[in-house]
């Protein structure tokens, strides 16, 4: 698909269908989808008659889990990026990459990262025979913010048409009115995150030679027998991230024993002296949901949040959690989850017992999946610890 066809009428609705999911909620993105129809066709005479200007993006700042500016690209913008995303860049842009660039790909994600990581950790304990070697943890500092545009027009011009090129860069800058840095959040700026380092891994897997290699965004690592090899690949990587205005954060960037565990994606990933791959979840995140669940609670409590609310956000951390060897970390969590329930229950039964009793249903719920899974797991004594 060709930049005309990808900006057409039909292209565009079919994007409006998915940028709306989960959005409706919005004002401004309702309004957008009531009258979807006729604004694709706005949209679609805007950009044939080179009237089209993007908006400038809402920005914000994230304080999780770290501080970094972010951000929001209106619904008619998010419109037209996500059709000429889909339908032209993506496909091109991906064609070259590594199998080992896992980020914001389709069948890829921060699940078949880690996959890959406990393949890579158990092929190393077969070849080696044990878990000693030295991986090499880098992280580039600033990463979006000191993007150079040239370069990203570089980056694009490798594998896209000159129309595509031309309207993209003028989209970006116009939205981003400087020479170096961009603020994540828009759809195009995440591809050129993740294309940005395609020659990187090229000269690390064909010049390089190395074969236990994993980069995810602007993290990644590097295994070897050879700690002065490690430097050696580092120093070589450095110089080719010179050339494109980058450079590896100072601190972030070591050599360390593989044996001491390799901190990635939110887990610590332990190579055992037998073989085992033991993944445990960072402690800061288990920390950092307790204090959450402490103020959702109470919300709920004041009625301005539902039980159910609290529940759902409660399940989708667990279901992260389970991604690692968490049973005794999701237990413990369990029981807190529960005695903040009874702890609701109890408040609101003494300030009114005509009140209901979701609380105390919802602690009791919490309970009875901790008891069944311990007695699961007492059937069970070789799963996870």
């Amino acid at each position: 698909m060709n930049f005309s066809e990808a900006t057409g009428f039909e292209a565009l609705l079919r994007s409006l269908e998915q940028c709306r999911k989960g959005k409706l909620w919005k004002a401004s993105v309702a309004h957008f989808y009531l009258n979807g129809t006729y604004e694709c066709m706005r949209l679609e005479q805007e950009i044939r008659s080179g009237s089209y200007k993007p908006r400038k993006p809402h920005t914000f700042t994230l304080t999780y889990p770290k501080v970094r500016p972010c951000s929001s690209t209106h619904i008619r913008d998010r419109v037209v990026q996500r059709s000429l995303n889909d339908n032209v860049i993506y496909p091109a842009m991906t064609r070259s990459f590594i199998y080992d660039n896992m980020a914001c790909q389709n069948g890829k994600g921060t699940t078949c990262a880690m996959d890959r990581l406990n393949r890579m950790l158990r092929r190393w304990y077969i070849n080696h025979g044990g878990n000693d070697g030295y991986v090499l943890q880098f992280d580039v500092e600033g990463y979006y913010r000191t993007m150079r545009h040239d370069i990203a027009r570089e980056c694009f011009s490798k594998h896209l048409d000159a129309e595509t090129v031309e309207h993209a860069m003028e989209w970006l800058q116009r939205q981003y009115p400087y020479d170096v840095g961009f603020e994540p959040g828009s759809q195009m700026v995440q591809i050129l995150g993740i294309s940005m380092l395609d020659r990187f891994d090229h000269i690390v897997k064909e010049q390089l030679r190395v074969r236990n290699y994993l980069r995810y965004m602007d993290d990644g690592i590097l295994l070897s027998e050879d700690p002065d090899q490690l430097a050696a690949w580092r120093d070589a990587l450095a110089e080719e991230l010179a050339r494109i205005g980058m450079h590896f954060h100072a601190e972030k960037t070591r050599i360390y024993p593989i044996r001491d565990g390799i901190r990635i994606l939110g887990f610590t990933f332990l190579l055992t002296d037998t073989g085992k791959v033991v993944r445990l979840i960072d402690p800061k995140n288990v920390k950092h949901e307790r204090k959450k669940l402490y103020r959702m609670a109470q919300l709920v409590r004041r009625g301005e949040m539902s039980v159910r609310k609290f529940l759902e956000c409660y399940t989708a951390w667990k279901a992260h959690a389970a991604l690692g060897n968490t049973w005794r970390v999701q237990m413990r969590m369990d029981q807190y989850v529960k005695s903040l329930m009874e702890g609701i229950y109890e408040r609101n039964r003494n300030e009114d017992p005509r009140k209901d009793r979701s609380g105390e249903r919802a602690g009791r719920s919490c309970g009875r999946a901790g008891e069944d899974r311990l007695q699961h797991h007492d059937g069970n004594a070789g799963g996870p610890v």
